[in-house]
């Protein structure tokens, strides 16, 4: 249900936001890209049973052949020890990926993009939508009122926060 409060990020500790996806490329090449496919909702689910790996939170989206998954982590040391982890899902399912990829023809494209958010360094607002989502899920959010209602207001509130 949408929430028609205003309400932004309550970012008070930097924050790591990670996209990852995949463009299937080819899509009648089904055994190239769907393992890739299910590889991410279990890694999603392994990640979220177990928040001592540092995960904040996760949305999936599709456009078109695009899958795209972005996540926000409590640093950028977790989501590293996550990636490079043998005893967790995404090591061998990124080895995995590679080696079938290797004679796949283009069949699949994968891309990821790291950014570190800082108190101050990033704006958000949301408005009729429901809890939980974005950056606002994954940190908390807090009301907007009268000294936060312009883009520069609150980008001056997050500065003295941190």
């Amino acid at each position: 249900m949408p929430n028609p409060q205003r309400v932004l990020a309550d970012v008070r500790e930097p924050v790591v936001v990670f996209q990852v996806g995949m463009r299937i490329n080819r899509l009648r090449s089904v055994r190239r890209w769907l393992p890739a496919f299910i590889a991410m909702p279990r890694m999603l689910h392994e990640l979220g049973v177990d928040p001592a790996l540092g995960m904040l939170g996760a949305k999936t989206y599709l456009s078109g052949r695009t899958v795209m998954v972005v996540t926000y982590w409590r640093s950028f040391e977790a989501l590293e020890a996550f990636a490079n982890a043998a005893d967790h899902s995404h090591r061998p399912a990124w080895t995995a990926f590679y080696r079938r990829s290797a004679g796949s023809g283009r069949a699949v494209g994968i891309f990821h993009e790291t950014y570190r958010v800082e108190p101050g360094a990033a704006e958000s607002l949301y408005v009729d939508i429901p809890a939980g989502f974005g950056l606002g899920g994954a940190v908390g959010t807090i009301p907007v009122n009268g000294s936060l209602e312009t883009a520069r207001q609150r980008k001056d509130r997050e500065r003295s926060v941190s």
